[in-house]
């Protein structure tokens, strides 16, 4: 095979990028817990599911935010027909908890990453558009923690909870902010739920700052009055399928990944063919270029690899695009400080 060139962040930097989107990899880099495989799979491992998992394999599905909704529509028809069922209740009741325990046991402490976030946000505000595939907090942390001493800079297009579908008005930079990053999550993300009725909001930290984001998200779960609106697991196929149920994510599927620009980085996505549905909807922007991060702390043959496969899938989509490769460890890029130390 061909030998691809696997360049240094600072060789890219000074061009005009319109838009980033991260993967897994970037959540792995901040925090080595979330190279899990699956939340379902920790869950399962931990016994928590020991009389779900027929649901699951009944709606054909590995994600918790589908049986979560079906047992949440289940318990309120029961209850409108005066039928309860202490069943569906325990079904629910234990799928929720499951949940809880499996993002309890992999997510950081907003303590623990916060110089990581410093640099996330950064790195992250050069971008006129983020796109992130992973549904952790450690975006979300890194533009709270950037705001607060630059203004409004990053905006997620929620206003007061309420998600703005016309947001295409945010892009204007809000004083004293001298800029503006929109941030979009395809898959949605823990800081996203609906309720029973179909409406959807961000969940805020409160009084309890950034740092008791997490907390609060446990809080609405556990209370009853919301899911979760994320899609974690699954094929191509099951994630869209996720994705239609959903406003915020089928507007940002829609008319976010068909709007990010002609020069795209992206850091930390495997281009797994679980993810080709966002292939195709990227493709839509018609991209010119595309730098892609290598994780090189792997031997040379399978950052070789990934170049290749990468390459291969992307001509699939994105024939006439042009790819470069960078090293995911470059200083200055994503996490990494300025300096090698």
């Amino acid at each position: 095979m061909e030998r691809i060139a696997i360049k240094n962040w600072k060789d890219l930097a000074s061009e005009k990028w319109s838009s980033l989107i991260l993967g897994n990899g970037a959540s792995i880099a901040v925090h080595q817990e979330f190279a899990y495989k699956t939340l379902r799979g920790i869950a399962e491992a931990k016994g928590l599911l020991a009389s779900t998992t027929p649901i699951f394999n009944k709606l054909g599905t590995t994600d918790f935010e589908h049986v979560l909704l079906a047992c949440w529509y289940a318990e309120h028809v029961n209850a409108a027909l005066e039928t309860p069922s202490t069943a569906i209740s325990a079904a629910y009741e234990e799928v929720r908890s499951a949940l809880i325990e499996a993002v309890h046991s992999v997510h950081p402490a907003h303590a623990d990453v916060a110089t990581d976030l410093e640099r996330i946000g950064a790195f992250a505000s050069a971008f006129p558009t983020v796109v992130s595939l992973n549904y952790d907090l450690t975006l979300y942390w890194a533009m709270l923690l950037f705001n607060a001493t630059n203004g409004s800079w990053f905006k997620d297009v929620f206003h007061h909870g309420e998600f703005q579908k016309d947001w295409g008005y945010l892009r204007n930079p809000h004083p004293p902010a001298r800029g503006a990053t929109l941030v979009f999550y395809p898959h949605g993300s823990l800081a996203l739920a609906r309720d029973y009725i179909g409406e959807e909001t961000k969940i805020s930290a409160g009084i309890g700052g950034a740092g008791g984001l997490l907390d609060a998200i446990i809080l609405s779960w556990s209370s009853g009055t919301h899911v979760p609106v994320f899609v974690s697991e699954g094929t191509s196929k099951q994630k869209l399928a996720s994705i239609r149920r959903s406003c915020y994510l089928t507007n940002v599927y829609e008319e976010a990944l068909s709007d990010l620009g002609e020069n795209l980085v992206v850091y930390g996505w495997s281009f797994d063919e679980r993810d080709e549905h966002l292939l195709d909807a990227i493709a839509k922007s018609r991209p010119k270029q595309i730098a892609v991060s290598v994780f090189t702390d792997q031997p040379d043959k399978d950052q070789q690899a990934y170049c290749h496969l990468v390459l291969k899938v992307a001509s699939q989509s994105l024939p006439d695009t042009k790819l470069t490769f960078f090293d995911s460890h470059s200083p200055g890029c994503w996490n990494n400080p300025f300096t090698e130390d």
